[in-house]
């Protein structure tokens, strides 16, 4: 049976992950056009966090049920 809690918890982290991307995407595109090295500082932790979430594992009881 489909546990929905980890249907919402993967919603969450794609969602999360996303708003991080744009937010990144636009901070890259700042440091090429307005703010040549601060919009780069800023953009790629930003980006680091979109990764971690797209790549967050789950909690051990999603993992468990759906193996």
């Amino acid at each position: 049976m489909i546990d929905m809690e980890c249907i919402y918890e993967k919603g969450y982290h794609f969602i999360i992950g996303l708003v991080f991307a744009l937010i990144g995407f636009i901070f890259l595109g700042m440091g090429i056009t307005v703010l040549p090295i601060v919009g780069f500082f800023i953009a790629l932790p930003i980006l680091g966090l979109a990764v971690f979430f797209f790549n967050n594992p789950k909690n051990k009881e999603c993992i468990i049920k759906e193996n």
